[in-house]
C-alpha cells in the first residue's frame, strides 16, 4: 500500500519518528535496528538497508518536498558492494509478507558485528542515492515552479479581465435618479476598481520574484531513520 506523506497514517508515523528522535536513549519506544530473513534467490550474502527521510528545502527553509528513501549494499568478506535501485526494490519486495521472520540469534549478531566496517560505505551509498534522487527531483521542482508562475499569472490576468469587463459595462442605470450619496458611492466604487486595475501590472513581477526565490538555492538533507539487516536463509 502506498500513501501520500499528508495521509493520516503517514502523519502518525512521522509524529512517532520525530518524538523518538528526541526521546531519551534509555527509554526507547521505537527500535531503529532490526534483522529479517530473505530468500537465497535475492542474495546469498547478508544485505543491509538504511531508511532515511529526505527533505528538500528552499529559501527561508521552506520545505518543498519530503519523502522516504532507501539505500543499501551487500556485505562481503572484507568489503561492501552498493546495491542499485532495482536490487534495493527486490530486497524490499522480499520482505513483504515476511515481516515476522527473524533470523536465528547467530544470524542477527554476525552482520551487526560488522557495523564498524560498513558504516562509512553505507553512508556513501546513501549519499549517492540522494544525489541520484536530487537530480530527478530538480526536474519536478522546475515543473512545480513553472506551474506556480503560470498560476499566479493566470489569476492576475483573470482579475484584470474581470475588472475591465466591470468598468466597460454600459450603464443601464440613470445616475440622475440616484440620490447624492448613491452617486458618491458609485463614483467611489469606480475609482476603487480603476485603482485596483492600475495596481495589477506592478504586482505580477514581485509575485514571480517570490516564487523564483522560493525555489532558489535548493538544499537536500537526509535524516537516517532505521537500519535493517537482511540475512539469507542459507546462513541460518
Amino acid at each position: 500500500m502506498l500513501v501520500h506523506l499528508n495521509h493520516h497514517l503517514a502523519q502518525m508515523a512521522l509524529r512517532l519518528l520525530r518524538a523518538e528522535v528526541w526521546n531519551q536513549p534509555e527509554r526507547p519506544k521505537l527500535f531503529r535496528v532490526t534483522a529479517r530473513l530473505i530468500p537465497d534467490a535475492i542474495s546469498r550474502e547478508p544485505l543491509v538497508l538504511v531508511y532515511t527521510r529526505l527533505v528538500v528545502i528552499g529559501a527561508n527553509s521552506t520545505r518543498l518536498h519530503e519523502e522516504f528513501l532507501t539505500a543499501g549494499g551487500e556485505i562481503l568478506q572484507g568489503g561492501f558492494r552498493r546495491l542499485n535501485v532495482g536490487q534495493v526494490q527486490a530486497a524490499l519486495g522480499a520482505l513483504r509478507g515476511r515481516a515476522d521472520e527473524l533470523p536465528a540469534e547467530p544470524g542477527r549478531v554476525r552482520p551487526s558485528g560488522l557495523w564498524s566496517q560498513i558504516e562509512a560505505p553505507l553512508q556513501r551509498a546513501l549519499e549517492a542515492r540522494m544525489e541520484e534522487r536530487a537530480a530527478s527531483l530538480q526536474r519536478l521542482l522546475d515543473e512545480r515552479e513553472a506551474q506556480e508562475k503560470a498560476d499566479i499569472t493566470a489569476i492576475l490576468g483573470k482579475l484584470e479581465t474581470a475588472i475591465r469587463r466591470e468598468l466597460d459595462e454600459p450603464e443601464y442605470v440613470q445616475l440622475e435618479l440616484f440620490t447624492s450619496s448613491e452617486r458618491e458611492q458609485y463614483s467611489r466604487n469606480v475609482a476603487a476598481l480603476e485603482t485596483r486595475l492600475a495596481q495589477i501590472p506592478g504586482e505580477l513581477e514581485p509575485e514571480l520574484a517570490q516564487i523564483r526565490a522560493r525555489y532558489a538555492n535548493v538544499q537536500v538533507r537526509l535524516f537516517p531513520v532505521a537500519v535493517v539487516f537482511l540475512v539469507p536463509e542459507r546462513l541460518q
